[in-house]
């Protein structure tokens, strides 16, 4: 394939911006630096370097974006006989692992993927990945509860001696819903964060992680995500 080509599926750069590279004598070819923009490559065997680092294609992964509906849970299989968010995929994607869970009776955006890394980087703390979720709860969310969520609440539970924190990075007061942003994932997180300000949760659905969008995507469908959103997940993550 052509060099500028090459290295745009590294994810190096845009064709353009490849042929600029190439132009400036920044991208070596098996050692060598290449100017001819019309350069051919073979991918399972020149080596390519740009400005000093290796260029590599990604390994070939599947991640996917499926809508939960309420009443199903996120495992494998489950012991009491519920249905399974597996129940909903084919068998090409059985080998898939969900990032991250959402409860039995929550709905909403569910990613699953078989990159190893991608997953870690998702779900892991330390990468503070936003997830957003409309909330409907038993009666209108007061500011001065919404305030108790962004500045931390206590969710350990009744036979727990230690603090267990947890908090909204943003709370958002809707008309008859609330959107809370989160960089965590803790069990029944929100179901907890709400109880702890005096609100019962009557239906909770993810509506985002990482920024990407569940949209209009029905209950029980699920879509592979598209070149340009991975690309926009590995960036956010830095995979």
């Amino acid at each position: 394939m052509r060099i500028n080509k090459f290295i745009s599926l590294c994810g190096i750069a845009s064709r353009r911006a490849a042929d600029s590279l190439i132009a400036d004598g920044r991208v070596e070819v098996n050692g060598l630096v290449i100017k001819d923009l019309g350069h051919q490559v073979d991918e399972n065997v020149d080596q390519v370097v740009v400005d000093g680092k290796l260029a590599k294609l990604p390994r070939k992964t599947t991640t996917i974006m499926f809508h939960k509906p309420a009443g199903c849970v996120c495992t494998k299989d489950d012991p009491q006989g519920r249905r399974t968010v597996y129940d909903y995929l084919p068998p090409a994607y059985q080998s898939l692992k969900y990032v991250g869970r959402l409860d039995l009776q929550s709905r909403g955006l569910l990613l699953f993927t078989d990159d190893g890394e991608l997953l870690h980087r998702l779900t892991h703390p330390s990468f503070e990945v936003p997830r957003s979720y409309f909330v409907w709860t038993d009666r209108p969310l007061s500011e001065h509860a919404a305030q108790k969520l962004v500045d931390g609440v206590d969710i350990r539970d009744d036979d727990a001696t230690e603090e267990e924190i947890a908090f909204a990075t943003d709370v958002y007061l809707e008309n008859g819903f609330v959107e809370l942003v989160l960089i965590e994932g803790k069990n029944r997180e929100i179901r907890r964060m709400m109880r702890a300000v005096g609100y019962e949760i009557r239906d909770l659905k993810r509506v985002s992680y990482c920024r990407l969008q569940l949209g209009d995507l029905p209950a029980g469908e699920f879509r592979e995500l598209t070149a340009d959103e991975m690309n926009k997940v590995r960036q956010a993550v830095h995979v």
